[in-house]
């Protein structure tokens, strides 16, 4: 149950930086209606939320599953929302740092 805990930890901390970011760069673009995302370009309010909404509704199952198993799939799930928020956190700023740059 402690590795449930400590997953959930993880999911807060990295959807937090994600919602922060996003915050922050809609503060800086505002008025504009296509943002530089990645290698292409799209609409301000999907580029800005997409990754963070995804990441949260992500996060839900493996949240619900990890109360309830118990040995090793409970220590491989725990590997799992050990690694994906730092990855899904990287993805989503390295897709913003071209709004933050202009």
């Amino acid at each position: 149950m402690v590795l449930a805990y400590i997953g959930d930890a993880l999911w807060v901390i990295a959807l937090s930086l994600m919602f922060a970011a996003s915050r922050a760069a809609a503060l800086r673009t505002k008025g504009m209606a296509r943002l530089p995302y990645l290698s292409g370009e799209g609409p301000r309010t999907f580029v800005l939320w997409a990754v963070p909404v995804a990441s949260f509704a992500a996060s839900l199952w493996p949240a619900i599953q990890a109360r309830s198993m118990m040995g090793d799939a409970a220590v491989i799930l725990f590997g799992l929302r050990a690694v994906a928020p730092p990855l899904l956190v990287l993805l989503h700023l390295r897709g913003l740092r071209d709004t933050f740059t202009r």
